[in-house]
C-alpha cells in the first residue's frame, strides 16, 4: 500500500471514530439533560363531617335547612380536588331522592379553598321536609380527584332526625249556630292535618272554664259540656248520634286513639294528610240564654 493510501485510510478511521462518540463529548465539556419524574396522583380524603343543627328537628308543614361541613385534603394540592357530592339518608347509599328518607346534593360548595396548600373547606346543605322519618340518618361526603383518574375519598357521620308531633286545625271555630232549647245541633266538621313526621293520636279538652260553656244571657246558667244527656259530643265518624257517648268534651285532656298517619310523599311538595272530627251539641230544655262560649283545645300526641 502506498503512503498516500495509508494517510487517507487513517483519516477516514479518525472521522468514523469521532462521529461515533457521544454528542456530549462532541459538544465540548458540558451539556443540558432533560430530567423528568411523574408524581403519583393521590386520592383526596374527607375529614370529620359536622352538621348543624344536630340533632335535627323538622318544622311543621314546611322545610328546614340542614348544613353540613368538612375539610377535604389532597396531598397533591387543594387544586387537585375536583368536586364533592353528598347524601343524607335513612335507607341506603345511592338510592333515589325521597323526601321521607333520602336527600342528595351534587352541588356542594368549596367555602375556603387553600385553607392550607393541600386542604379546602366544603359545605353541603339539604332542604329537609317536615315528614322526614324520625331516626338516625347517615350523612355521606364523597370527594373526587380533579381528573378522575384515582379513587375518590369519602366520610360518614350520623345525624338524628327528631320526632315532630304536630297538627294544624284548619278551622278556627266550632260554630253550632242557633240551637233551640232541648234540641240537638246539626253536625259540625273540624278538619285536622297531620303536619309532623309521626302518626298521631289526639288530646282534646275544654280548657277555659272547667268543663263549662259560659252563657252571657242575663240570669243564664252555664252549659256543662260532658253532662249525661246534654253538652258536647264528638266522633271521627260522620252521621253519629248524640246518644253515642264515646267521646264527651271534658276538661281532663282526654287521649283519643285515632292513629292518623303522617305523610309518606316521596317526591314533589308533600300534602299533610287530612282527617275530620265531627261535633254535636245538645241543649237542656231550660235555664240557658244568650251565646255560650268556651275554648276547645286539640293537641297532637305520638301514636303508640
Amino acid at each position: 500500500m502506498r503512503g498516500e493510501e495509508i494517510v487517507v485510510l487513517a483519516y477516514l478511521l479518525f472521522v468514523i471514530v469521532i462521529l461515533g462518540l457521544p454528542q456530549v463529548i462532541a459538544d465540548g465539556d458540558n451539556d443540558n439533560l432533560t430530567t423528568t419524574v411523574t408524581v403519583q396522583d393521590e386520592a383526596p380524603t374527607v375529614g370529620t363531617i359536622t352538621c348543624n343543627p344536630s340533632p335535627f328537628t323538622p318544622s311543621a308543614e314546611t322545610t328546614s335547612v340542614l348544613n353540613c361541613t368538612a375539610t377535604v385534603t389532597d396531598t397533591n394540592g387543594y387544586q387537585d380536588i375536583g368536586g364533592l357530592r353528598a347524601e343524607f339518608y335513612n335507607d341506603s347509599r345511592g338510592s333515589s331522592a325521597n323526601y321521607t328518607k333520602h336527600y342528595n346534593n351534587a352541588s356542594c360548595l368549596f367555602t375556603n379553598n387553600g385553607t392550607t396548600s393541600t386542604t379546602s373547606d366544603v359545605e353541603c346543605t339539604f332542604v329537609i321536609y317536615y315528614h322526614a322519618n324520625p331516626a338516625d340518618w347517615t350523612i355521606y361526603f364523597n370527594a373526587s380527584d380533579a381528573d378522575g383518574s384515582v379513587a375518590s375519598g369519602n366520610s360518614t357521620n350520623t345525624v338524628t332526625v327528631s320526632q315532630l308531633t304536630a297538627l294544624n286545625v284548619t278551622n278556627t271555630t266550632i260554630a253550632f249556630g242557633t240551637v233551640n232549647l232541648g234540641a240537638t245541633s246539626s253536625e259540625v266538621t273540624t278538619t285536622i292535618k297531620n303536619t309532623g313526621n309521626v302518626d298521631i293520636d289526639l288530646r282534646i279538652n275544654e280548657s277555659l272554664y272547667g268543663g263549662q260553656m259560659a252563657c252571657d244571657g242575663v240570669g243564664s246558667a252555664n252549659l256543662t259540656t260532658d253532662a249525661v244527656s246534654t253538652g258536647v259530643r264528638y266522633n271521627t265518624t260522620t252521621g253519629f248520634t248524640f246518644a253515642d257517648t264515646t267521646w264527651k268534651l271534658t276538661d281532663s285532656n282526654d287521649l283519643i286513639d285515632v292513629n292518623w298517619t303522617k305523610s309518606y310523599t316521596g317526591t314533589g311538595t308533600p300534602t299533610p294528610p287530612e282527617n275530620n272530627l265531627y261535633w254535636l251539641i245538645k241543649l237542656p230544655s231550660t235555664g240557658l240564654s244568650g251565646t255560650c262560649t268556651t275554648t276547645t283545645r286539640i293537641s297532637a300526641a305520638t301514636s303508640t
